[in-house]
């Protein structure tokens, strides 16, 4: 049995990574802003293997993320894999009109704070015999640039970081991971697209599956890498 910790973990392909790994019974530390979806999906799981651990990224300061690795380094000692999910994606904006407060809210959540979440995580993984760092991207931005805004610039900073880390540290037991994402059913892609038929996009549960399987037997793939 492993511990592992998934941010963004109450909805979409964060409750589909929390649920499989449940399933094949591992211990899992649910990390999102959102109580009440936290509190649903506990009740959902009805697992002794779950515990919540609600945090709004955006409002978060340094000390809340020391406590953090204070309060999960008390209560089990290491972790064994982190998976770097949760994230904002706001309306389309073309870059002169992006909203400067957005956007800083935006770089906040899924970019400053997952640089936190690594900084305070990362000994947590040391004390592992094989963790795993996996940061959830996309290839969209990648593919069609315009409109990605503040969410591309900050997808592209965490990749940069993902890959910084693997170059920096080569003898450690961590192994980093990126997963660079295709368009899935979700609920805010459904609020990007709503004349989308979500049937006809790949399912949150079908993403996790896969993820988890390169991930856990430290394997590449195609859009799911492995830095180090």
């Amino acid at each position: 049995m492993s511990i592992y910790l998934i941010t963004g973990a109450a909805k979409g392909l964060g409750k589909a990574l929390s649920t499989q790994l449940v399933a094949a019974g591992h211990e899992v530390i649910l990390l999102d802003k959102d109580q009440k979806a936290l509190n649903a999906l506990y009740d959902e799981l009805n697992s002794e293997l779950v515990a919540l651990y609600p945090i709004d990224l955006l409002g978060a300061n340094i000390d809340h993320y020391k406590e953090m690795q204070r309060i999960l380094h008390d209560q089990y000692g290491h972790l064994d894999g982190v998976f770097l999910n949760a994230a904002l994606l706001p309306a389309f904006t073309p870059i002169a009109h992006f909203d400067y407060q957005q956007w800083y809210e935006v770089l906040h959540t899924n970019l400053n704070a997952n640089f936190h979440l690594i900084q305070n995580t990362l000994p947590l993984l040391a004390e592992s015999k094989q963790g795993k760092l996996a940061a959830i991207s996309d290839v969209n931005f990648d593919q069609n640039p315009a409109f990605y805004g503040a969410y591309g610039v900050a997808k592209a900073g965490l990749e940069q970081m993902m890959k910084s880390l693997a170059a920096e540290n080569p003898a450690a037991s961590t192994e980093f991971y990126l997963a660079k994402l295709p368009a899935f059913a979700s609920e805010t892609r459904g609020r990007l697209f709503p004349g989308e038929n979500p049937m006809g996009l790949p399912q949150p549960e079908t993403i996790a599956e896969h993820i988890l399987e390169i991930v856990l037997q430290g394997l590449n793939s195609e859009n799911v890498f492995k830095l180090h």
